[in-house]
């Protein structure tokens, strides 16, 4: 991904150099790759925003974790899980916050993904939140039709069948609200959301919530 010499952010056609779903390895691809961000470089694994039918999109069944959805866009949700990397990669998440406000949760490296049950192998923090690096990188994986994620129950069923990587259960889930009595005062179905113990932490504007909604939760890979 450094070495395109490309400095404008967009799609482009891409090597997928050791793509989760095998068929895809060496292959070109369409990626969306941030080239202004942490030194550029960076393909979009995912993107969850602010919009109709979050939750419906991200309940992703297992069989469909390598799989492409959604349109390729920083203003749309999307997801490629063939962009996870059985060889040796950087993954960096940013949040943007309410008031459009971008910050970076964290950069991990890892030596591989499991492409059966999703974890990565050797996950270690570059920079960034600790406890964000846990729980939603380092930890398991859950679908709703799929308890990979380590905890005493499904974390996606939990969270109202959103698939992502868990711990126990989230700081930040890609779609679901986890406020018990009227959280944010907005339909579930517009996520996504961070903990505000985080938003304190990422120094990021939140809605008063403890559960509060943000813009943007983009996944990013670098290899």
């Amino acid at each position: 991904m450094l070495d395109t010499e490309v400095t404008l952010s967009g799609v482009y056609w891409v090597i997928n150099p050791a793509s989760a779903d095998g068929s895809q390895t060496g292959s070109s691809v369409r990626m969306y790759c941030d080239q202004e961000i942490n030194g550029g470089g960076w393909a979009l694994v995912y993107n969850s925003v602010l919009g109709a039918a979050t939750l419906d999109f991200w309940n992703i069944p297992y069989a469909q974790r390598l799989g492409e959805r959604g349109r390729l866009s920083l203003d749309s949700n999307y997801y490629n899980g063939s962009l996870y990397q059985t060889g040796s990669a950087t993954y960096m998440d940013v949040i943007e916050d309410l008031q459009g406000k971008t910050t970076i949760g964290f950069v991990a490296r890892a030596a591989s993904i499991n492409n059966v049950n999703m974890k990565f192998d050797n996950p270690v923090l570059v920079s960034g939140n600790l406890s964000l690096f846990y729980n939603q990188f380092a930890g398991g994986w859950s679908a709703p039709d799929y308890d990979g994620d380590g905890y005493f129950e499904n974390c996606a069923t939990y969270a109202n069948k959103v698939t992502q990587h868990y711990a126990g259960c989230w700081h930040y889930n890609l779609g679901s609200d986890a406020d018990i009595s009227g959280g944010d005062g907005t339909d579930q179905r517009l996520g996504p959301h961070l903990s505000n113990s985080l938003v304190a932490s990422l120094g990021i504007a939140g809605d008063g919530s403890p559960y509060s909604r943000v813009r943007a939760i983009r996944r990013y890979v670098r290899w």
